[in-house]
């Protein structure tokens, strides 16, 4: 999979997390027009009910006040509606604003691409023509000679070094051999005073320590060499490396490369600029979908004021008697109102409960939505959309964009699993031509980061700790396993 068709994944979950919020938000819309209609519905049966019992009231007050609450909720409902429309205008505005930069972005990726490959096929030419030359094989050949000569050295002390620490134990742990050790008997600047010199000559006589201390001594000393002499070779591979590397950056300059090189940078410079400028788009076009949310969840200035009021006159207390006083009349006009008045509070109240939960969903629906437009954003500014850029598992990434966008893994993981999948492989070069065969750095893959380590040539044996994982296996060899009195 490119990484072209892994962001063409990422835009196609980002669309279907977008119409989710909107799926949700008109749901949300609705559920939110519903019940103001309920609430006005409400408000008319009371018009209808005083106007039934307008002739037992003082006078046509109630009838004449409600009417104008009525007008008022209107007139906050148009204001809503004026808002919203233009509120609307300005998101398709933004919209479009943002998909003229992300067509911007995609042709200048199209033109960092074709420098990226550019710079490929450039570097497999040069490439071919190294292959041929006899004194860059002779040279390849000297440094993949030092690196294996190196890597082996290491291999040979550390084993030295494994065999001391194990076969040291018994030399160590035996306090009378240590005694005369640490007081360099039988060495030339070993001192001591008549009867303590006469002591110690008995105890090296008991323990045999003429033996064990030059046993002991080999053991230490061998280990120290070796390093010396893997430290010198690695120092000669290092050398010849760099004379490789040389050949390398100087057969790039003599084509030209280099040159093709800045070429990237300056797309990719350029690239980034646009980044910047879609990355403030796509902010500008968030803040007024959060503005819209209001909106959606009716949490709007406008339609507070008209809830509040319509709340603030369905709680009147001459409402409240006005609907007591129905339920006591013999008439059925009266009772037909009060029961639609009952119907009415029982359908406001499913209503409410149905439009908290979808606030939640749709809290939760733009959450998802931030989190996976934000992964498209590090997506491109780590520049996995690149000509050169592959996922190891197409349905991998496919299947993890769904179980994101369903709530079965978080983004941190998402990212995690995009990062192991995503190498950058040329076309036609490799990164691992010549001097960067070596696991350090490679000079092939033109200015955006191909350089990366690719691995021992040898398996892993780097110099230094080759072998380390098994240095505390019983080895051959003899020396040290002699018996004393002193507890070997």
């Amino acid at each position: 999979m490119s990484g072209r068709q892994a962001l063409g994944e990422i835009d196609r979950a980002v669309d279907e997390a977008r119409a989710r919020v909107a799926a949700v938000e008109a749901r949300v819309e609705s559920a939110e027009q519903q019940l103001q209609a309920q609430r006005r519905g409400q408000l008319e049966d009371y018009k209808a009910l005083a106007r039934l019992r307008v002739g037992l009231l003082a006078d046509g007050a109630l009838l004449t006040h409600l009417d104008e609450s009525e007008k008022q909720v209107a007139g906050f409902l148009a204001q809503r509606e004026t808002a919203l429309t233009l509120l609307k205008e300005q998101i398709q505005f933004a919209e479009s604003a943002l998909r003229n930069l992300e067509s911007e972005r995609n042709e200048q990726a199209a033109r960092v691409d074709a420098a990226v490959q550019t710079v490929d096929a450039a570097d497999a030419r040069t490439q071919a023509r190294l292959a041929g030359d006899d004194a860059y094989k002779a040279r390849l050949e000297r440094a993949t000679e030092a690196e294996r000569k190196a890597a082996h050295a290491a291999e040979k002390a550390d084993r030295s070094e494994a065999e001391r620490e194990e076969k040291g134990v018994s030399y160590r742990s035996d306090p009378l051999f240590m005694y005369l050790w640490k007081r360099r008997y039988g060495q030339p600047d070993y001192r001591a005073w008549g009867p303590l010199r006469w002591l110690d000559g008995k105890v090296a006589r008991l323990i045999g320590f003429a033996d064990a201390g030059a046993n002991y001594a080999r053991l230490n000393e061998i280990p120290e060499r070796l390093r010396e002499h893997a430290t010198a070779l690695a120092t000669a591979a290092e050398s010849e490396l760099a004379a490789l590397k040389a050949l390398d950056e100087a057969a790039r300059i003599e084509d030209g490369i280099p040159a093709l090189d800045t070429e990237i940078v300056e797309e990719q410079a350029a690239l980034e600029a646009i980044d910047q400028r879609v990355a403030q788009a796509r902010s500008d076009l968030q803040g007024l979908e959060v503005r819209k949310a209001f909106y959606g969840a009716g949490q709007d200035e406008y339609n507070a004021k008209a809830l509040e009021l319509l709340t603030s006159e369905l709680q009147r207390d001459d409402l409240m008697e006005l609907r007591r006083e129905a339920l006591v009349t013999p008439f059925p006009e009266d009772d037909l109102i009060v029961a639609r008045l009952l119907e009415r509070e029982d359908e406001r109240h499913r209503l409410e409960g149905a439009l908290e939960t979808l606030r939640e969903s749709l809290v939760q629906a733009r959450q998802r939505l931030d989190e996976v437009e934000s992964l498209r954003t590090d997506f491109k500014r780590n520049s996995y959309d690149r000509a050169d850029s592959q996922f190891g598992n197409e349905a991998m990434i496919a299947m993890m964009l769904g179980q994101f966008l369903n709530g079965v893994m978080d983004r941190r993981n998402l990212w995690r699993v995009m990062q192991e999948q995503q190498r950058y492989r040329p076309e036609r070069s490799d990164p691992g031509f010549g001097s960067g065969s070596f696991g350090r750095g490679t000079v092939w893959g033109g200015a955006l980061g191909n350089a990366r380590p690719r691995g021992d040539i040898f398996g892993g044996l780097g110099r230094g700790s080759a072998g380390r994982s098994g240095g505390g296996g019983k080895r051959g060899g003899s020396s040290g396993g002699f018996r004393t009195g002193g507890g070997f």
